[in-house]
C-alpha cells in the first residue's frame, strides 16, 4: 500500500521535513488555498530532498493562481514529463487537456469527486441528547442527485483521468464497483467545509507567506460533541481507514503541533 503525506511549499526547506515524511510519497500544494499552491522551485527542492518527483496538488483556483499554475505545468512539462498532477479545478483540467495532454499523469483530487457527487457530502450534527436547540441532531445528506455513473465514465475517458481520489467510503465504493481507475483514500481525516477566512491571517488574505505551514490545529465548540480540526482554509472531521482490494494509496494530513496559537474567531462563529 502506497502511502502519501501533503506538504505545504513552505515546509519542504525548514528541519524536521524529511522525518515528518517518513518516506511516504510527497503531495505538494495544498488542496484549499491558493497561497501555498507550489512552483517549480519548490518542486525540485523536494525531489532533492526525498529523491523522488512530488506529487502537485491543485485548489480551487482564481484567475490570477491558472496563470501562475500556467508557468508551473510549463516548466515541469520540459523538465518533468509525467509527473502526477492532483486536479481540483475544472480549469486547470481543461488547461492540461488543451495543452498538456499526455504529459501528465492525471488525478480527479476529492474536491472534484464532490463535485460529481454532492449528495455524498455529509454536514455533521450533534449526537448529544439536546443539542443546540433540545433536540436529537441526525446526520444530514443533501437531497440533490448525483452525476450519473455513465457520464463520470465518459468524463474520466475525455480527459484521460488515471486515478481519483476521495474521503467519502460510498464515494470510494462507487468508483471501485464503476470505474476501473486507480482510487485513493483520505484518512485519517475527512473534509467537512472549506472557506475564504483565514484562521492564521484572522480574515481574507490577498496576499500571504503561508504562516500556518502544515499545521493541524484541534478545535472545540460548544455545538458540536466531537473534535472538529482546522488546516488551512479548511475543516475536518475525523474519518476512519477502509480496507478494500481497489484501494492503493492512502493520503493523510500532517499533524504539526501549534502551542499557544490563539485562533482569530469571527462574531457569530460556530467554534464561539
Amino acid at each position: 500500500m502506497e502511502k502519501a503525506i501533503i506538504i505545504s511549499p513552505s515546509l519542504v526547506s525548514r528541519p524536521g521535513t524529511l522525518k515528518l515524511i517518513k518516506g511516504a510519497t510527497v503531495y505538494l500544494g495544498d488542496e484549499f488555498c491558493i497561497h501555498k499552491q507550489p512552483s517549480f522551485a519548490d518542486f525540485a527542492a523536494v525531489q532533492k530532498l526525498t529523491g523522488r518527483r512530488p506529487v502537485i496538488v491543485s485548489t480551487l483556483l482564481t484567475e490570477p493562481a491558472l496563470k501562475k499554475y500556467a508557468k508551473l505545468l510549463a516548466e515541469c512539462a520540459k523538465k518533468a514529463p509525467g509527473t502526477e498532477i492532483v486536479v481540483n479545478d475544472l480549469g486547470l483540467l481543461r488547461l492540461i487537456d488543451k495543452n498538456y495532454r499526455g504529459k501528465f499523469s492525471v488525478t480527479l483530487g476529492r474536491l472534484m469527486t464532490y463535485f460529481f457527487d454532492p449528495r455524498n457530502t455529509r454536514v455533521l450534527g450533534s449526537k448529544a441528547p439536546g443539542g443546540e436547540e433540545g433536540k436529537k441532531m441526525k446526520v444530514w445528506e443533501n437531497s440533490m442527485e448525483s452525476t450519473p455513473t455513465p457520464y463520470i465514465k465518459k468524463f474520466l475517458k475525455r480527459y484521460a483521468v488515471e486515478r481519483i481520489e476521495t474521503d467519502s467510503e460510498r464515494i470510494f465504493k462507487k468508483y471501485a464497483e464503476n470505474t476501473a481507475v486507480k482510487i485513493s483514500f483520505y484518512a485519517p481525516m475527512r473534509l467537512m467545509a472549506i472557506t475564504r477566512f483565514c484562521p492564521f491571517r484572522g480574515g481574507l488574505s490577498l496576499e500571504c507567506k503561508a504562516p500556518c505551514g502544515s499545521r493541524l490545529l484541534r478545535l472545540k465548540s460548544k455545538h458540536f460533541d466531537y473534535p472538529l480540526f482546522s488546516k488551512g482554509n479548511a475543516y475536518f472531521v475525523k474519518n476512519k481507514a477502509i480496507k478494500h482490494p481497489r484501494l492503493d494509496r492512502t493520503v493523510t494530513l500532517p499533524f504539526v503541533k501549534s502551542p499557544g496559537f490563539a485562533m482569530p474567531i469571527n462574531e457569530g462563529s460556530i467554534r464561539g
